[in-house]
């Protein structure tokens, strides 16, 4: 479960008691320092947290994250990785396995197509061996 819409923890910060801020989530308008960008582009594009952005990271957020004075150097975008990761549908996550696995079979394919000499028929085996291996960890994960 994610704790802010900036991926700022907000069950490690100080300023949570001191200010008894309720945290981005449970606010309104703005946060315990006032108007928050972030928070109120989260929420005009309908997003629980910038994660989950077709632009993350974008410059607003990074600056914020490396911020000298407020910043946690980049901390915060690993988190908000972590919850988009945790987010993810089972068909996306199926979708990255067989991507994965694709990718790896031409990888695998060109290499052994060029040392063998016969690089169509070694590049197919290995796509498609590849793709099954995919299929096949979705399918382990599904059953875990």
């Amino acid at each position: 479960m994610y704790q802010s819409r900036c991926g700022l923890l907000c069950s490690e910060c100080e300023n949570r008691e001191l200010c008894d801020c309720p945290g981005c989530l449970e606010l309104e308008e703005g946060n315990w320092a006032g108007d928050c960008d972030i928070k109120q582009c989260c929420e005009n594009r309908r997003l629980e947290h910038c994660g989950l952005c077709s632009k993350f990271p974008c410059a607003m957020l990074r600056n914020t994250a490396f911020d000298p004075e407020d910043g946690d150097d980049g901390e915060r975008l690993v988190t908000l990785k972590r919850w988009a990761e945790e987010q993810a549908s089972p068909k996306e996550k199926r979708r990255s396995c067989i991507i994965i696995g694709v990718t790896s079979g031409v990888a695998a394919g060109a290499v052994l197509g060029a040392l063998s000499g016969s690089f169509a028929p070694v590049m197919f085996a290995c796509v498609i061996t590849g793709t099954a291996i995919g299929i096949m960890i979705d399918i382990f994960k599904q059953n875990k």
